[in-house]
C-alpha cells in the first residue's frame, strides 16, 4: 500500500509544471527626440509577446525570429536579435528588466530607441 502512495504522489509531482512562466505583451514606443528617419520606421503592427520562464525570458516578435535570452539574477536582460521592420532587417539590442518589466529596444544603425510598454 506505502509503495502505491508513493507512485501517486511521484506520478502527480511529475504531472505539475516545474515552472510557470509569466507572460506579457508589448509594443515599442517611439522615445521622445527621435531622429526623423527614427519616425518613419513603421511599428505600427510589431508587437513582442515576452515570457519569464525563470532564468531566461522567452521573446516571440509578431514578426521575425523568437529567442531567448538569459535573465541575471536581479531580473536584468540584455540580447540581440533581428527584427523586420519595413522591408529591412534592423540588428536591435534589448535591455531591462524582466522583474519590472522596463525594457527598451535599440537600433545602432539609426539611433533608434523605443521602450516596449506592456498591453497586457
Amino acid at each position: 500500500m506505502r509503495t502505491l502512495a508513493v507512485i501517486v504522489v511521484l506520478g502527480l509531482m511529475g504531472a505539475a509544471p516545474l515552472a510557470h512562466a509569466d507572460a506579457w505583451r508589448a509594443r515599442p514606443a517611439l522615445e521622445l527626440g527621435a531622429s526623423a528617419a527614427c519616425e518613419q520606421a513603421d511599428v505600427s503592427d510589431l508587437f513582442f509577446d515576452l515570457s519569464d520562464m525563470g532564468h531566461e525570458l522567452s521573446l516571440r516578435p509578431s514578426r521575425g525570429e523568437a529567442l531567448l535570452a538569459p535573465i541575471g539574477p536581479d531580473g536584468s536582460v540584455a540580447a540581440t536579435f533581428t527584427v523586420p521592420v519595413g522591408r529591412r532587417n534592423l540588428a536591435v539590442d534589448l535591455t531591462g528588466n524582466v522583474k519590472n518589466r522596463e525594457m527598451e529596444v535599440f537600433n545602432k544603425q539609426y539611433a533608434c530607441r523605443f521602450k516596449l510598454v506592456p498591453v497586457r
